[in-house]
């Protein structure tokens, strides 16, 4: 059973780094499945930009738990995590890998009306169109996420006919 804290947690002490000091973070898209919406919150660096729910996978956690963590702590939905989606990297101006990404799909079991970071973060439904559009000022691999998520057109299109989707 997932751990929800009251508050959120902060610092870097307990966040993992790879052998190559490369930060490893953790997030959710998180899913309607009856709408086919995804919900993205604000950026707390970024104003007007919007994200999906992400931040460091610590040393106490699987990746999954850092993942739900942070989609409860940034948006206030709980859910169950359906699928994963992949890793992507951020790179420093040098080239050097800065931050691997790990990301997931979550489908929303229930949406809270207070959370840890309320006060910081607006969160909003898109469709996947209006998504990619929303995600297109910051990072490139939140929208490269989106593409190969269940969301995409083209994932459906690949799909057989009566898959189950896990």
């Amino acid at each position: 059973m997932m751990n929800y804290p009251a508050e959120a947690r902060t610092g870097r002490e307990k966040q993992r780094y790879d052998e190559d000091d490369v930060r490893q973070v953790a997030g959710c898209l998180p899913i309607d499945p009856l709408t086919r919406r995804v919900m993205l919150i604000s950026s707390s660096k970024h104003p007007n930009t919007w994200v999906f729910p992400k931040g460091g996978w610590e040393n106490d956690e699987t990746r999954e738990e850092a993942a739900q963590r942070e989609t409860y702590e940034e948006a206030g939905v709980r859910g169950r995590i359906t699928r994963y989606v992949g890793n992507y990297y951020e790179y420093t101006k040098k080239g050097n890998a800065k931050t691997r990404f790990w990301v997931y799909e979550l489908e929303i079991q229930e949406i809270l009306k207070k959370w840890p970071e309320k006060k910081k973060r607006e969160r909003r439904w898109f469709t996947f169109e209006e998504a990619l559009l929303a995600m297109a000022l910051h990072k490139p691999f939140m929208q490269e996420a989106l593409r190969q998520s269940s969301l995409a057109p083209t994932y459906h299109a690949t799909q057989p006919q009566g898959a189950l989707h896990l």
